[in-house]
């Protein structure tokens, strides 16, 4: 009967695992950064009431906040290059990663639009009416007196999210995607053993976590820090 854990076998998936971690940190940096531009769009136009966009973003985030990532990767994956071939494009030979950004660039800009949203709220609106009195347009109000309070707002809960996110990219292997979790079931299939690899992925996504969470720490301090010399 087979050892239930090996560590020999933990030790040769180590190196095999952490030789796909950089494309699960690619797919987080990507997100993250698109996420931030959708996000903050999205927030702009829920705030400002744009009509028929406004009404869009809201149907939006109703959907990607009620349905399972998995469910979106699976949309994506199917229904884009249809809607794109009815316009005479053709993306069916598309790599797979791109359809991953696509769904978690999407995923996580709904998540921070909320997050943007909420913050910005909480700034004072006397805050606005000030700039406007001040003769600042709407939108050097958001970027000179809005923003920068709510960036401070909103870092914990996009560390949260950033957080999540690193966790939810264990989905990518679904679509074919070789990151940390579809290299373990490879190797797994290979070996025929699976729980040393789901080990070694679990301690690395801990590791993960963990430097996450004291970085946005350490930005939350320093922002907290720079607060008044930040707002005019």
């Amino acid at each position: 009967m087979p050892n239930f854990f090996e560590w020999e076998r933990a030790a040769y998936f180590l190196p095999r695992v952490v030789s796909a971690l950089p494309l699960t940190l690619l797919i987080v940096f990507v997100a993250t950064l698109s996420g931030l531009l959708i996000g903050l769009l999205l927030a702009f136009l829920h705030l400002e009431k744009i009509p028929v966009l406004s009404w869009f973003s809201r149907i939006l985030v109703s959907f990607i906040r009620g349905t399972p990532i998995l469910i979106q990767m699976f949309i994506v994956y199917y229904a884009l290059p249809m809607l794109f071939l009815r316009i005479g494009i053709n993306i069916t030979r598309w790599d797979k990663i791109y359809f991953i950004y696509i769904t978690y660039g999407l995923n996580t800009g709904v998540y921070f639009s909320e997050i943007f949203r909420s913050s910005i709220l909480s700034v004072p609106k006397a805050q606005g009416d000030a700039a406007a009195a001040a003769g600042l347009s709407r939108s050097q109000a958001y970027l000179r007196i809005i923003i920068p309070q709510s960036v401070i707002i909103a870092i914990p809960s996009l560390g949260t999210s950033m957080t999540v996110l690193l966790q939810d990219t264990s989905l990518a292997f679904a679509l074919g995607i070789l990151d940390v979790i579809g290299r373990v079931r490879t190797l797994g299939a290979i070996t025929s053993r699976v729980l040393e690899g789901y080990v070694v992925a679990a301690a690395l996504f801990i590791v993960l976590t963990i430097i996450l969470e004291k970085f946005f720490g350490y930005i939350e301090a320093g922002i907290r820090r720079q607060a008044p010399a930040a707002v005019p």
